[in-house]
């Protein structure tokens, strides 16, 4: 079982009807989708537009890994990579994540092996199309317009865009090295007026794991009194967890999956960190009747690239947990790495002109810029010296100005970091001058 998330009775939601708008309580399983049980099955299946793959070019495929091995796409394979696929995700590669979230978190709220989930908060996992698809879903079969979202004050500002089309709006958290204060969050609920303000928000978001932009990691103690807040006033979370295994240090923190004795995590996790940015294959984990909510949707529009599915489970599949997890260590170390070689860069060029945190995760230095009042002007100068970094507002939903500015230290070259660093200080300097 995973760690105590609070004293007191459980309190396992059983019906999940009220957190859902309007329009999600509208929607309606697609009845064209229903059939896919059928396939497979020893049935005449007659009932999809499916194409037949005797017309598609490709039969098979080679994979090559960066330690010489290939991995061999068959004839059988092939034709299952290309057809459609089952908008949850194939279920060998469900069952196979299950297992995953089993190593990684132990969720309290999935049924033991060998037992199908059953009630409502039992914990399932689907596929998606990368984190975003899910938050953005998430997000969308909740929130009606006129309500509030709680986010970290510096957070993913894709959500923005996706709450502003909806006329819902951001209502900021503060956080620091240690991620979300648990206590701001806690006087935000406390002081709600909905007179003022609207309806009580409903659902918290957050990036717990090398927080983008921040690179800090919400520490398990907080996640504990934020899990307890959540059940105090009703609160689902959702837990955006796309750099969980770049930690720099093991073992791992544990995640607000494995506080959830209720169901109200939803959490989202991508494999783009660690095999594929470009397969977009990312992975929902939450309770079974706002999951099956979400894949009512998701059957209209937006079921999983099978190729790319096919291509990420022959990777799984050689590599098996145990090497994936393996493989997450190499990777964190890979960007601890380049985390300390920007933070040495820009200490020889930025100190006294900058202020950094040095990042516990991730692949983002979060970077104040001193005596500056809005950093969109030095990236402006910055970009016409040669180099690209994030003016900090757009990560900011409370803030129109932000002394920040984000740099990704993933890609950038030793050489590449010094000559941006030296353009932003010369630029720093020259500001201070006028």
């Amino acid at each position: 079982m995973g760690e105590d998330a609070a004293p007191g009775a459980n309190h396992r939601i059983n019906n999940y009807e009220k957190y859902f708008n309007k329009s999600a309580r509208r929607r309606k399983p697609t009845i064209l989708r229903g059939f896919q049980k059928y396939l497979g099955t020893d049935m005449l299946y007659m009932a999809g537009g499916h194409p037949n793959t005797e017309t598609f070019p490709i039969t098979t495929a080679q994979l090559r890994l960066r330690d010489g091995r290939t991995l061999d796409i068959d004839e059988d394979e092939m034709k299952v990579a290309l057809q459609y696929g089952d908008s949850r995700g194939s279920l060998k590669m469900r069952e196979w994540l299950t297992e995953l979230q089993r190593r990684f978190h132990d969720p309290p709220t999935l049924p033991p092996l060998g037992v199908s989930p059953s009630a409502n908060s039992d914990m399932i996992t689907i596929l998606t199309n990368g984190c975003t698809e899910a938050l953005s879903k998430i997000i969308g079969l909740v929130l009606e317009e006129g309500d509030s979202l709680l986010v970290e004050e510096s957070t993913y500002s894709t959500v923005m865009n996706v709450i502003e089309p909806l006329g819902c709006k951001p209502v900021t958290v503060k956080n620091d090295a240690d991620g979300l204060i648990p206590s701001d969050l806690s006087n935000i609920l406390i002081s709600w007026n909905e007179a003022v303000s609207g309806p009580r928000p409903k659902l918290l978001y957050c990036v717990p794991v090398g927080g983008n932009p921040t690179g800090a990691n919400l520490t398990l103690k907080r996640k504990k009194e934020v899990y307890a807040l959540a059940r105090k006033y009703d609160l689902l979370i959702i837990e955006d967890d796309p750099y969980y295994m770049l930690q720099f240090t093991r073992p791992l923190i544990p995640s607000l999956l494995s506080l959830d004795v209720d169901g109200r995590v939803l959490r989202c996790d991508s494999f783009s960190k660690m095999l594929a940015a470009g397969a977009r294959i990312g992975y929902l984990s939450g309770p079974k009747q706002f999951l099956e909510k979400f894949i009512e949707w998701k059957d209209v529009n937006a079921f999983p690239n099978s190729l790319a599915e096919t291509i990420v489970w022959k990777v799984l599949q050689n590599m098996g947990h145990d090497g994936f997890i393996e493989h997450g260590c190499r990777v964190a170390n890979f960007y601890h790495k380049r985390s300390q070689h920007a933070s040495r860069i820009a200490e020889a060029y930025l100190k006294g002109l900058a202020e950094w945190s040095d990042p516990v995760a991730g692949m983002f230095l979060w970077m104040k810029l001193l005596g500056v009042e809005d950093s969109r002007p030095i990236c402006q100068k910055l970009i016409q010296k040669g180099a690209v970094v994030v003016q900090g507002h757009i990560f900011c939903p409370a803030s129109v100005n932000s002394p920040y500015i984000r740099v990704s230290y993933s890609y950038a070259s030793e050489e590449d970091l010094a000559k941006a660093f030296s353009w932003l200080a010369d630029i720093l300097k020259e500001q201070s001058k006028q």
